[in-house]
C-alpha cells in the first residue's frame, strides 16, 4: 500500500483555533497572533455581522424572540436578547441555531480568500462547547484561574460577583477546554508574560508548522519544542489526535495507538504512534490529502507524520 500525496499538491495553511472561557484573555491572545502577522477570523466579529440591520439573520432572531430585543434605530439590543436567553437553554438553542451556521459559513468564506502561506486563527469562544477543536490542526486554549477572571468581570464588566460566577458556569469546564487543548496559555498573570508566551509559541511552534505543512513534510523526529505542552497527559493527545484524523478522513474506521518497540524501528519512543485502519476499498489519493489537512505527511510507504514541530506522533496505516 503506497500512500503518497497526489501530483500537483502545493501544501495546506496552517489552521488554529482559539478558544477561552470568559474574561481569560483571549482577546489579548488574539490581538497579538495578529500582530504577529496571523490572519485572524473573530467569530464574535462575525456573530454581530450576521444580525446587523437588513440582514436575514436579524430578521430570524426578531421572528423567533419579538421586537422587544430591537434598540429605536432597528438594530439589535443585545443585553436585552442576553436577558432573554440567560439561563434558558431552549431559547438559548434557538439562538445559536440561528447564529451559529451564518457564522460558520462566513468564516469559511474568510479563510478560503486568506493567502495560501498564511496561518489562519480562528477566534472561537465556544469551540469547545460546539464540538469544533477537532477541525482544526492545533487548538490554543487561553486560560486563567477562576478568581482571577472573576476579578477581571467584576472590575472591567460591571457585574455582580454572583453573575460573574454563574457567566462561568455557563460555559465548558476547565478540564473540557484542556482536554481539547494542543496548546494551553496560563494568562493569569501580567498581560506582559501572556504576550511573552505568545511570542515564543509564534516563533518556535506555528511558524514552523505551517512551514512545515505548506512543503508537504513531517516534522523532524529526533527534535520538538515544548512550547505549550509542558506535563501534557499522553491519553488526551492521543485522543485528540485521533479524533482530528477521523474528522479529516472519513475513511479512516478506528486509529489506536501501539508501543513502538524495537522490532519497530519506525520512530523514536518519545514519539506517539498511532495505527489507523482504513476502510476496504479506500482511495488512497484521497486518504493521504485528507491526513495533510489533519497536519500528517508522508515520510515513507504507509507511514505519515505529525507536521507539528510540538508533537511528535506517526501514523501507520493499514487496510481494513
Amino acid at each position: 500500500m503506497i500512500l503518497w500525496l497526489p501530483d500537483g499538491y502545493c501544501g495546506f495553511m496552517l489552521k488554529v483555533g482559539l478558544t477561552g472561557g470568559i474574561a481569560a484573555g483571549k482577546s489579548l491572545v488574539s490581538a497579538r497572533l495578529r500582530e504577529r502577522g496571523a490572519e485572524v477570523v473573530d467569530a464574535d466579529a462575525l456573530a454581530r455581522e450576521v444580525v446587523a440591520p437588513g440582514t436575514a439573520g436579524l430578521a430570524e432572531v426578531v421572528e423567533t424572540f419579538g421586537a422587544g430585543i430591537l434598540d429605536p434605530d432597528s438594530s439589535l439590543n443585545r443585553p436585552a436578547l442576553g436577558a432573554r436567553i440567560f439561563g434558558d437553554e431552549a431559547a438559548r438553542a434557538a439562538l445559536n441555531a440561528i447564529i451559529h451556521p451564518r457564522v460558520r459559513a462566513r468564516a469559511e468564506e474568510l479563510v478560503g480568500a486568506a493567502p495560501r502561506e498564511s496561518v489562519v486563527v480562528q477566534d472561537i469562544p465556544l469551540l469547545v462547547e460546539t464540538g469544533q477543536a477537532a477541525d482544526f490542526q492545533l487548538v490554543i486554549v487561553v486560560d486563567a484561574s477562576e478568581d482571577v477572571r472573576v476579578q477581571r468581570m467584576l472590575t472591567h464588566r460591571a457585574l455582580t460577583e454572583a453573575d460573574a460566577h454563574a457567566r462561568i458556569r455557563a460555559q465548558a469546564t476547565p478540564a473540557q477546554r484542556r482536554a481539547a487543548a494542543d496548546v494551553l496559555l496560563d494568562n493569569s498573570g501580567t498581560p506582559e508574560q501572556c504576550l511573552a508566551a505568545v511570542d515564543e509559541l509564534w516563533d518556535r511552534r506555528l511558524v514552523p508548522f505551517n512551514d512545515h505543512l505548506l512543503a508537504a513534510k513531517a516534522a523532524p523526529w529526533d527534535r520538538f519544542t515544548r512550547v505549550g505542552r509542558e506535563g501534557e497527559d499522553r491519553e488526551l493527545v492521543i485522543r485528540r489526535l485521533s479524533d482530528r484524523i477521523r474528522r479529516a478522513a472519513a475513511q479512516v474506521v478506528s486509529v489506536t495507538p501501539f508501543a513502538v518497540g524495537a522490532g519497530a524501528a519506525m520512530a523514536p519512543p518519545d514519539v506517539i504512534a498511532l495505527d489507523a485502519v482504513l476502510a476496504r476499498g479506500a482511495d488512497a489519493d484521497a486518504i493521504a490529502e485528507q491526513l495533510a489537512r489533519a497536519g500528517f505527511l508522508p515520510v515513507s510507504e504507509g507511514v505519515f507524520g505529525n507536521a507539528d514541530p510540538g508533537q511528535p506522533a506517526a501514523l501507520r496505516l493499514r487496510s481494513e
